[in-house]
């Protein structure tokens, strides 16, 4: 991909609150980001509403692989329309600032909360897991990858939602991995060791945030950052997670198939995990699970409702 002269002008990595991405974005506050992109809350003057923007850094400007990578988040976002998915609005890959607009989400990540609580609820996170399921199901008919579901890309109130396609992937029968690519604590084995990501993939991505949602912690002990040894590096390649049901104070009702669920999403193997092709199944047996807990459980749709096709 050329990039002009005007690609290569000095552009700061800070923007602050007044600050234009460019005429149609103005900066309001820093969200947060990674080494690819920052990521920033602004007023957007064409769709004249508060929004998110992920803006590329300007170091990764001249790097052929950051800007095939920006356009195919912006390319395999833009058609996705699901209620538990972040929204792309519109992007520009305009020099010298590239960026993907996002609408804004006030809700906490989960990763948010369990920085300040324990634990998420039992009723709270099965609604979540149906939610999620839904969005999963919904990312891999079409062929999808997420390839980074955790806690952070997981925010919490109604509805849910599952953020951040930066480093998803088009790969309908799978996509060999070139490098180990994710949050370690919560990648699957295949992730670690340079495998085939599937959908099963992701399932197992869903399961490590739930268990981390009842139990307030991470399937996995962090590895050993610069060892040799992968198994050092991922303990997720030979450790099997402590049972979630050991770790919970209290045994809800159902709570024991959910504690099942989560354990399978956890399979090493990914042939043994639950396939996404079912979800619908997994989220009406998780709806059986609320139901159960009684009355005050809040439900993914009203008792008795028909949600399957035919």
């Amino acid at each position: 991909m050329a990039i002009g002269p005007e690609a290569r002008a000095p552009v700061s990595c800070e923007l602050h609150r007044g600050d234009e991405i460019d005429r149609s974005l103005v900066v309001i506050d820093r969200l947060g980001g990674g080494s690819r992109y920052g990521v920033f809350s602004a007023w957007d003057r064409d769709l004249f509403c508060k929004v998110a923007v992920k803006v590329l850094r300007p170091y990764r400007i001249d790097s052929e692989r950051s800007l095939a990578s920006f356009e195919r988040e912006a390319t395999m976002s833009a058609p996705l329309a699901h209620p538990n998915l972040v929204r792309l609005l519109r992007w520009s890959a305009a020099m010298p600032r590239p960026y993907i607009v996002l609408e804004f989400i006030t809700a906490p990540t989960l990763g948010d909360l369990l920085d300040s609580e324990e634990r998420i609820s039992v009723p709270e996170t099965v609604l979540l897991a149906i939610r999620m399921l839904s969005a999963l199901r919904y990312l891999h008919t079409r062929g999808l990858l997420h390839l980074d579901v955790r806690p952070s890309n997981v925010t919490t109130g109604d509805p849910p939602r599952l953020l951040d396609l930066s480093i998803a992937r088009f790969a309908p029968g799978g996509v060999r991995l070139r490098h180990s690519i994710g949050a370690p604590q919560r990648m699957a084995p295949e992730q670690c060791s340079h495998g085939l990501a599937t959908p099963a993939t992701d399932v197992f991505g869903l399961g490590a945030t739930l268990y981390e949602s009842l139990t307030g912690m991470a399937p996995f002990r962090p590895g050993e950052d610069g060892a040799r040894e992968p198994e050092a590096r991922f303990p997720q390649l030979v450790e099997d997670p402590h049972p979630v049901r050991e770790l919970l104070p209290a045994c809800p009702a159902g709570l024991a198939d959910l504690a099942d669920l989560v354990m399978a999403c956890l399979e090493r193997d990914p042939v043994r995990r639950p396939p996404s092709a079912s979800a619908i199944d997994a989220a009406v047996a998780l709806q059986r699970i609320l139901e159960r807990m009684g009355h005050d459980a809040p439900l993914a749709w009203p008792k008795g409702l028909r949600v399957r096709c035919g």
